[in-house]
């Protein structure tokens, strides 16, 4: 079995982190790549007004609650 073959094995064996998860969740929600994601985690940047409705929306609570003002 090859390194990257055990490497698939044992990522299908192991359960998504909760931080993964969540990170997903709000990929698939908005439609946006991962690394975007991140990036509005880290701070980096910030999603568009649109995307910010809409992940408000999924989480039931307001957009400034989610992305307060600096």
């Amino acid at each position: 079995m090859t390194l990257s073959e055990r490497y698939e094995q044992i990522k299908a064996e192991m359960p998504m982190s909760p931080a993964r998860a969540f990170l997903l969740e709000v990929a698939n929600v908005t439609k946006k790549s991962e690394l975007a994601v991140r990036r509005w985690l880290s701070g980096e940047s910030e999603p568009d007004a649109l995307t910010k409705e809409v992940l408000a929306r999924h989480f039931n609570c307001t957009a400034d609650e989610l992305f307060p003002s600096k």
